[in-house]
């Protein structure tokens, strides 16, 4: 009597937790088939958010839940994937015009001894300009762009340099570069400024209507000069060239950030590849 109750219970049993587990999976089911159809149309993020709410509302729901991450490491892929394929073609892009554009300067690096070189406007090289009191713009391989200012004649001992147009003017007296020498007879005296820490000297040039003066102030002494036209025209010239080689050098880095996310997927798919089937053949084994 006994076993013959024994089995209806059982069966009771087990009817309940199917009937429990059922109505918890039906409509967890639900929410994953809508991140499904949400990750096919390509709304990853919706996609993602639904499996998020479907584990929220539905923690017993085992069995979709674990299907539900499935999928989004299948979106994780696919989104870096995106990443990689978009900052690519952005990056190929942009170097296609850094390549043109860089045809009108002139590089100065040494390869052997050098990581980094530096661009300038061939009219400012230092051989076209040896007894001239100029500035010069400069812009690294990496972007960052410099303005240096040349002198020669009687020592002044100067460290600020003063660009005006009309009544309107700019100051900076912060070099970070300072170098003075006397050379037959002739005293030499240059200051480097580094955009965006020069008193917005180079943006000022970049955009001046107009003739431009130059002050060269030190303590007593004073110099003072047009700024040559074709030297305005190098700063302007320099400061496209450093936003251009910037947005180069930031896509190449997104592209090997966005690679490098792709890549750990990838190995992390493919150790729990590994684990899945070392479990399945421990199953297997007699």
């Amino acid at each position: 009597m006994k076993k013959i109750q024994f089995i209806p219970l059982f069966l009771f049993l087990a009817f309940i937790l199917s009937s429990c587990e059922k109505s918890v999976e039906e409509p967890a089911r639900i929410l994953l088939d809508k991140a499904q159809t949400l990750y096919e149309a390509g709304n990853y993020n919706s996609a993602k958010q639904t499996i998020d709410s479907m584990g929220i509302s539905f923690p017993k729901a085992y069995k979709t839940r674990r299907e539900g991450e499935i999928l989004r490491r299948r979106i994780m892929l696919d989104e870096k994937q995106r990443d990689v394929e978009y900052f690519t073609a952005l990056y190929d892009s942009l170097a296609v015009q850094r390549d043109e554009m860089v045809k009108s300067f002139t590089l100065n690096k040494n390869s052997k001894y050098q990581d980094e070189g530096f661009y300038f406007v061939p009219s400012q090289s230092l051989g076209a300009n040896p007894f001239n009191n100029f500035l010069r713009a400069i812009v690294k391989e990496s972007g960052d762009a410099y303005i240096m200012s040349y002198y020669r004649g009687n020592k002044i001992g100067y460290n600020t340099v003063k660009v005006s147009s009309g009544d309107s003017f700019v100051i900076c007296d912060a070099p970070f570069l300072s170098r003075s020498y006397k050379e037959y007879g002739v005293y030499n005296e240059r200051r480097d400024y580094k955009y965006g820490n020069d008193g917005g000297i180079m943006d000022f040039i970049a955009v001046a209507d107009g003739p431009l003066r130059v002050e060269l102030l030190g303590g007593t002494e004073k110099c003072r000069y047009t700024l040559r036209n074709e030297d305005a025209i190098a700063v302007r010239r320099i400061l496209e060239l450093s936003k251009l080689l910037k947005a180069v050098n930031e896509a190449a880095a997104m592209r090997d950030e966005a690679q490098r996310a792709l890549d750990f997927l990838l190995k992390s798919q493919e150790r729990s590849k590994q684990l899945e089937e070392k479990e399945i053949q421990n199953k297997i084994k007699p």
